[in-house]
């Protein structure tokens, strides 16, 4: 008997397991055909080809929206961002403006100097692209099939989108209702998965790789400088006797010519390009990594930029200066210092998608900025300008105190702080804005078509600050017969350079001026190479030497052949107060210049150079 009861209980058992096994089996096969494409397999050939055409539709409205992503920074609503507008300062605004389509920077400085990041995550990229499908799930345009007698629902109020972004495709899931009636049949279907070629989040990566690169080693910053001291006056010395005049303008203008060409031949390192020389080298940056996508570098003279340079207009030659003349020829020293700030749009293609994103380039004062780790509101200003703790009221007002609105800036020291703008309130211009604490510090104003306003002021206990700024009058110039001249207007508060004739125009404000001219034409003076020993008694070294006792040098002196091919053939100097009822009334000034002979050697050269400094020269206002 208990033989016979164990035995019942093992085949009990048996039963037992073969029927949970099965049921695992079947509930393995249900979830393989849920997961693989849900509902589809009970859908009859009338069906199919409408939820065919659904999912078509989801994937196109897909690759709009990535579409968008990869034009817009990875942005898909970049107009829902705050916009941050740039000042005179510094020019960039949050966003680029890429032929009328606005790109959020992935960094810029702001308006006030900040160095601001507004980099998307990829989560952040999914999210909007889960909004921009989940907005068009209704747009599906079903008419073709409504017209055959299909009758097509689709809930679009309560779509469920689900975006993931992968580096080879994208995978969208979306949870809405489609319900679907053909005559007697009907079908509804409430999940669908669909997937999409796609390259964007490859894409996003190495764009990553590229901005955390810049972010690193500015090497964008480096490349600018090479072009800048390449393509622009920086710093050095020219064998010559005429001064060296600097067109700022055109300074600028060839400057950003460079740079957009030297900026457009760019690479990173990878093999989707090919180098026609070793030389070529130098335009490849390696991030890392191989790159096997197309890489674009862009920037266009058309684009916001500024390019700001500090140093006199002109370079006077020394060696025509009484007492030089053993020099035997002539040199010009210079050195300029620029500030160059400009956006570079950086591309990653092939034949079916981009991914762009342009970030701000940063010259200071010939150097690249400073790399920081992280940029989320860092200033880049003196640190003297992060304590702004005093309020001063400014007003801004032309000589007859009528208001100007102005750009406001605050010096203290060697340091510069951007404050704000004067506006119009009533009959004044005016700002109440927080300053740094600062003795001796001066308030400066600007505005198109003033001088430079500035009002010294100690801001330890606040106070007022009246900014009088002077009206710049344009006016015109004739110096008679004179072939070529340069002209200075030395002022307390304005000063100009004019190269005659190439500039007939002067702009000048009511101020005390020191006027030069010198006169010039052309010449073919040619002083041929030379050797030659000069010896000079100079303090012996040690204990003779402090006793007053000397000895010889002497020392071999190598002069270049020097060929003046603008000599001085007159002018003069003259100081005279300008009045703004002068320059308001007059439409041409006229200057009456002393003219000399054309030298025919050195020392009649340096003689005509001598005889500017004692003639005298008159202004006539018509």
């Amino acid at each position: 008997m208990e033989k016979m009861m164990k035995g019942k209980m093992n085949k009990v058992g048996q039963v037992t397991i073969f029927i949970i096994i099965a049921i695992l089996v079947v509930g393995g096969i249900i979830v393989y055909f849920a997961l693989r494409n849900p509902f589809q397999e009970k859908l009859s050939k009338n069906m199919q080809p409408v939820y065919d055409y659904y999912l078509s539709c989801m994937e196109e409205n897909a690759r709009q929206g990535l579409a968008l992503l990869g034009e817009q920074g990875g942005y898909i609503y970049s107009n829902e961002m705050d916009f941050v507008p740039g000042s005179e300062y510094m020019p960039f605004s949050s966003q680029l403006d890429f032929f009328g389509q606005p790109i959020p920077y992935w960094m810029y400085v702001s308006g006030n100097n900040l160095l601001r990041e507004q980099v998307p995550t990829k989560i952040q990229m999914q999210e909007d692209l889960a909004r921009y499908i989940s907005e068009r799930v209704g747009d599906c345009d079903f008419s073709s099939f409504e017209l055959q007698g299909y009758d097509i629902f689709v809930d679009k109020d309560n779509p469920l989108v689900g975006v993931k972004i992968d580096d080879e495709k994208v995978t969208l899931t979306v949870d809405d209702e489609l319900d679907i009636v053909y005559g007697n049949e009907s079908a509804t279907v409430r999940s669908h998965a669909i997937e999409v070629g796609s390259k964007m989040g490859k894409m996003y990566n190495l764009a990553i790789d590229t901005y955390n690169y810049e972010k690193q080693n500015m090497f964008l910053e480096k490349y600018a400088v090479d072009v800048l001291r390449l393509y622009a006056p920086v710093d050095g010395v020219e064998i010559s006797c005429s001064p060296k005049v600097f067109n700022k303008n055109e300074i600028r203008n060839n400057l950003s010519d460079a740079l957009s060409q030297n900026i457009g031949a760019l690479k990173l390192k990878g093999d989707y390009y090919s180098l026609n020389s070793d030389e070529n080298q130098y335009f490849v940056t390696d991030i890392g990594q191989n790159v096997d996508e197309n890489v674009n570098f862009i920037y266009s003279p058309s684009w916001t930029t500024r390019v700001e340079i500090y140093s006199d207009d002109v370079a006077e030659p020394v060696g025509l200066q009484e007492g030089l003349g053993i020099l035997g020829f002539c040199y010009i020293p210079y050195h300029l210092v620029y500030d160059v700030d400009f956006p570079v749009l950086i591309q990653f293609y092939n034949a079916d998608e981009i991914f762009q994103f342009p970030i701000s380039v940063v010259i200071d004062k010939n150097q690249e900025r400073n790399a920081l780790p992280t940029t989320s509101g860092e200033s880049i200003e003196s640190p003297i300008c992060k304590n702004k703790n005093q309020k001063i009221d400014v007003y801004t007002y032309d000589l007859n105190l009528n208001p100007v609105e102005a750009r406001i800036r605050f010096k203290c020291l060697d340091s510069s702080c951007e404050i704000g703008r004067t506006e119009l309130m009533g009959e004044d211009a005016f700002v109440s804005a927080d300053m740094p604490s600062c003795v001796n510090g001066f308030v400066t104003a600007d505005a198109p078509g003033y001088v430079q306003g500035k009002y010294q002021i100690s801001t330890n206990n606040g106070g007022v600050a009246n900014v009088l700024m002077k009206r710049l009058y344009n006016v015109s110039l004739d110096l008679g017969n004179v072939e070529s001249a340069l002209v200075r207007f030395n002022g307390e508060d304005h000063s100009v350079v004019v190269l005659y004739p190439d500039t007939k125009n002067v702009e000048l404000a009511e101020d005390y001026y020191n006027v030069s001219v010198y006169a010039y034409k052309n010449s073919s003076l040619v002083f041929p190479a030379s050797n030659e020993r000069k010896c000079i008694n100079v303090p012996q070294s040690g204990i003779g030497g402090i006793f007053g006792a000397e000895q010889e040098k002497c020392f071999d002196i190598n002069l270049p052949e020097t060929e003046i091919t603008l000599a001085v053939v007159g002018g003069g100097k003259t100081s005279e107060y300008i009045t703004e009822e002068q320059l308001k009334d007059s439409r041409q000034l006229n200057i009456n210049i002393p003219l000399f002979g054309v030298p025919s050697n050195l020392d009649e050269a340096q003689q005509n150079y001598a005889e500017v400094e004692n003639e005298v020269i008159y202004l006539e206002f018509e």
